[in-house]
């Protein structure tokens, strides 16, 4: 499977070295990739987008923005979420993320927003990527590693990594072997 005349980088797959599935599942890897993506000016816009529709961040104010404003403020995650929101730059991605972690810290609090926003951004993504889970899988990978998210292919391959080997219990592991993991990764890489 290696190209033993080439010896490049291109033909080989690394080991993870960035996260394990076994040391607390992937989340490592999957913060690593989040934290880069943002940086991208296209995620950066999705995610505005998304979060302005759920937290309504315009300047008119109603009755529902008011019960939303004051149901943040009651929880752990009040700091960030006053931050952003009186932040004349409501795209700041460092305040996004710092509200983003906190409220995930927070989840027993703030569960339900984070599910609108995972839907929302979820939403968001496949309209970039229509035609279906195919589609939308192959539409990321090419993002990542063909496209405006190109700088992200470091993280984006350790998460996707991980996630491969997360996928294998160890009884499989033991059918199928690490050449099969491997082979997995290596086949990750053609696409």
């Amino acid at each position: 499977m290696v190209n033993s005349e080439s010896h490049s980088s291109n033909d080989q797959v690394p080991p993870s070295t960035t996260c394990s599935p076994h040391e607390g599942g992937c989340k490592e890897a999957e913060d690593k990739l989040t934290e880069c993506m943002l940086t991208l000016p296209k995620v950066k816009e999705l995610t505005t987008k998304a979060m302005n529709s759920v937290f309504k961040t315009d300047a008119s104010h109603d009755v529902a923005e008011d019960k939303f404003a004051d149901y943040m403020k009651g929880g752990a995650c009040k700091e960030p979420f006053m931050a952003l929101a009186e932040c004349p730059d409501r795209d700041n991605t460092h305040k996004q993320i710092a509200m983003l972690k906190c409220m995930e810290a927070h989840s027993d609090y703030y569960h339900k927003y984070n599910e609108i926003i995972d839907k929302q951004v979820s939403k968001e993504v496949e309209s970039m990527f229509p035609g279906g889970e195919v589609k939308l899988a192959l539409g990321v990978h090419e993002f990542f590693t063909k496209g405006e998210g190109d700088c992200c292919k470091e993280q984006y391959f350790a998460c996707m990594d991980c996630l491969i080997e997360e996928g294998f219990n160890e009884e499989e592991e033991e059918e199928f072997g690490p050449g099969f993991i491997n082979f997995g990764k290596w086949l990750l890489r053609l696409l």
